[in-house]
């Protein structure tokens, strides 16, 4: 068998840069196969709740109106997450922050349960080998028991995060045009 024809050729490739992402690009990607497996970094606005925090998304102010979501529109699971990671400056409810750390799938069924990474997801689907309705079926299963998630590494408070997020997009852009 060549290289060409290992399955495994074709999983995701772990990122070891900390990518910079939006909360939206994960959150309301309907594909978790396409979800970013590795490492990132993620800027939004931090949102204490009882049981556990989250990470909500900040609008980019120069973003054509139809795609322009307002702050705290959507929202990502932060796991891991003390406030003794945190930066020099210490967090609190409504800080607005850049998050390091993994992307995840977690069972938000059954919270004790083990996490899934997209490559775990893609090596589950290659042991349904060409069963496309058994795969189509696990892919339904996992949408309606996992989300996306990040596992904190790290974090820090910033100011100016509208402009911050818009000034990452910029140079995304560039970055694409250049290729």
């Amino acid at each position: 068998m060549s290289d060409v024809d290992d399955p495994a050729e074709s999983l995701p490739k772990y990122c070891d840069f900390f990518k910079y992402l939006l909360v939206e690009e994960l959150v309301l990607e309907p594909d978790y196969r396409q979800i970013h497996y590795g490492k990132c970094a993620i800027i939004g606005r931090l949102c204490a709740i009882p049981d556990y925090f989250k990470l909500e998304n900040v609008t980019v102010p120069h973003l054509p109106s139809a795609y322009k979501l307002p702050t705290g529109s959507v929202s990502l699971l932060l796991l891991n997450f003390t406030y003794d990671n945190t930066g020099v400056e210490k967090l609190t409810h409504g800080s607005y922050c850049i998050v390091r750390g993994e992307i995840l799938l977690c069972n938000v069924k059954q919270p004790n349960s083990p996490t899934l990474t997209t490559r775990g997801l893609h090596e589950q689907l290659l042991k349904l080998e060409d069963n496309e309705e058994a795969r189509l079926t696990f892919l339904e299963q996992v949408r309606k028991t996992y989300s996306p998630a990040l596992s904190v590494w790290h974090t820090n408070r910033i100011d100016q995060a509208e402009e911050l997020l818009q000034r990452r997009l910029e140079m995304r852009m560039l970055c694409r045009a250049r290729q």
